[in-house]
């Protein structure tokens, strides 16, 4: 009977419970010990370039791998992220992001960068002015002078200006005040001469003419690099000339063109007016055309009627002769 009894089987012992372990606590508690240190720094050393470290951040995602290898290579472990830390990452690494970048707009935008470049901009007009003093006859032809002055570098404490820097200076110059683009650029070429005589630091020139307030004229308008100008006639810089012509508002590309529009306008206003003043008689074609002439030619003068006119009223007049003794009576 007691051969025929089975002995029961042994218990089995339950399985011992996996360890869990958050992956992503090592790598916040690094982080923070770290952006503490980085913004502890940053208060102390005014030159510590934090932006430069804030590029080595995904090493961050290094740590987290690492910490997640380590975890599961051990079978007793259970490995689960924390993703609270993951997020608490995300926000120290915005925080010493935010940090890293707050000198640089405060540079660019704050009130010193502004207060240094409107304090060069007088200085250089300033210094623009007398400079012209050289020559007083061109100086009185400038109706407006100023700068502008943009900082190209960052700089903690005050800005000074430096090489790479840009200064912008814009002459303009009378309205109507030129018949030719060779008039133009020679003046605009000898406001630039007497400028780099008195190491003005300009490194872009634009110089301006425009019509006349009633859209009537020749306007011209050059801009160039110091650079180019070197070595160049005022001739040369006048190739660089850009012209624009007007007549009561309308542009045209080419003077032949503003020309023959004009004249045809004029053709029409003199038959229109000889017919209110002659009880509508039509005037004849050289009456016309000698009529047109005349109030073209007071609207835009010649260049060499004005060349010629200038270098008679400049040049001194050559004394008279003494008249001959007359001859002895016979």
């Amino acid at each position: 009977m007691d051969e025929n009894k089975t002995t029961p089987a042994a218990p089995e012992t339950p399985a011992a419970p996996k360890k869990v372990r958050r992956v992503g606590r090592v790598a916040f508690a690094l982080l923070l010990i770290l952006a503490g240190v980085l913004l502890l720094v940053q208060q102390f050393v005014p030159r510590f370039d934090l932006i430069g470290l804030v590029r080595f951040a995904p090493a961050i995602l290094i740590v987290l791998g690492v910490e997640l290898l380590v975890y599961s290579a051990r079978p007793d472990i259970k490995v689960k992220f924390d993703w609270l830390s993951v997020i608490g990452c995300t926000f120290i690494l915005c925080i010493v992001g935010g940090a890293s970048v707050l000198p640089y707009l405060w540079s660019v935008a704050g009130p010193e960068r502004s207060y240094a470049q409107g304090r060069y901009t007088s200085q250089i007009q300033d210094q623009a002015y007398r400079a012209l003093n050289a020559d007083t006859d061109l100086k009185a032809k400038v109706t407006n002078l100023y700068a502008n002055v943009y900082f190209q570098h960052m700089q903690s404490g005050g800005y000074t200006l430096q090489d790479g820097d840009e200064v912008y200076l814009h002459v303009v110059l009378p309205q109507n005040g030129y018949t030719t683009a060779q008039a133009f650029a020679e003046d605009a070429w000898n406001i630039t001469r007497l400028l780099e005589q008195a190491d003005v630091p300009v490194t872009n020139y634009s110089f301006s003419s425009y019509a006349a307030d009633d859209g009537t004229g020749n306007g011209y308008t050059l801009d160039f690099l110091p650079s180019f100008a070197e070595g160049l006639t005022a001739g040369q810089l006048a190739q660089r000339v850009q012209s624009q012509y007007q007549f009561e508002g309308d542009v045209y590309d080419t003077q032949a063109d503003r020309d023959n529009a004009v004249k045809a306008e004029l053709r029409e206003r003199i038959i229109e007016q000889f017919g209110n003043d002659n009880d509508g008689a039509y005037p004849g074609e050289e009456y016309i055309n000698e009529q047109v002439e005349q109030q073209f030619s007071r609207m835009f003068p010649a260049p060499a009627a004005v060349e010629s006119s200038t270098a008679e009223s400049a040049a001194p007049q050559a004394p008279e002769a003494p008249a001959a003794p007359a001859a002895p009576a016979l």
